[in-house]
């Protein structure tokens, strides 16, 4: 498994970093998750890692760049959830997303599908060989160097207040407001910990190297208690 961090994006007014997965499969085929933006010297490194298989975006926010990636790898299967399939109609998708892995890495990389916000549905992945939990959105950890160059002042101890930093993880607040039927939604997240992850990598803070399942049962404490 590798990780590449990509360039700054903007939502709602806040700059986000972008980070994307490549895990290559038994099979040797890669399986790219949330493909950031395509540079040259990017697409030459993961062609040098064998074949690209698998495109994968884990929430209808990470799309910016899937076409691009489309089109440099033309034979690579493209995933999503329905709302990231809605959103792109230009594309073409394999099949959308949820909680059973298509048979292409079942078994390799598990999958925890989480539609309980009217805002944002999303998978949570967790890829068995390097025992790495891999999650878009529902966990965010800034670090306070990344919130003093790229938010407002005023957004930060808002940030801090909200968990949104590292050492914590916590999604955004108005996520976790709208969340709705927990019920369903903590099992997934236990099964998660249960795996007993070691790793953590995020697409929008700082990776989590050791501790992952401590971390998790943190970042996840507004929904399992």
């Amino acid at each position: 498994m590798w990780f590449a961090d990509g360039g700054i994006v903007s939502f709602n007014g806040f700059d986000y970093p972008t980070r994307m997965a490549v895990v290559r499969l038994v099979d040797g085929g890669l399986w790219l998750w949330s493909p950031i933006e395509k540079r040259a010297a990017l697409e030459t490194e993961i062609r040098a890692l064998g074949a690209v298989r698998h495109i994968v975006s884990p929430n209808k926010l990470h799309y910016l760049f899937l076409g691009e990636w489309q089109a440099a790898f033309p034979d690579a299967q493209l995933w999503g959830t329905e709302a990231t399939i809605a959103k792109c109609p230009d594309l073409r998708f394999a099949g959308a997303l949820s909680d059973e892995a298509p048979a292409e890495w079942k078994g390799q990389i598990d999958q925890f599908y989480f539609d309980n916000s009217p805002f944002l549905d999303e998978l949570i992945f967790f890829h068995r060989a390097s025992s790495t939990a891999i999650i878009a959105d529902l966990s965010q950890t800034f670090s306070d160097a990344f919130l003093k160059r790229h938010w407002p002042w005023w957004m930060r101890p808002i940030a801090r207040l909200s968990k949104m930093v590292e050492g914590w993880g916590y999604p955004p607040i108005d996520y976790r407001i709208s969340f709705r039927r927990r019920a369903s939604a903590s099992p997934k997240i236990r099964a998660l910990i249960g795996e007993h992850p070691q790793h953590v990598l995020v697409a929008h803070g700082e990776i989590v190297r050791t501790g992952g399942e401590s971390f998790l049962r943190r970042a996840f404490s507004w929904l399992l208690r």
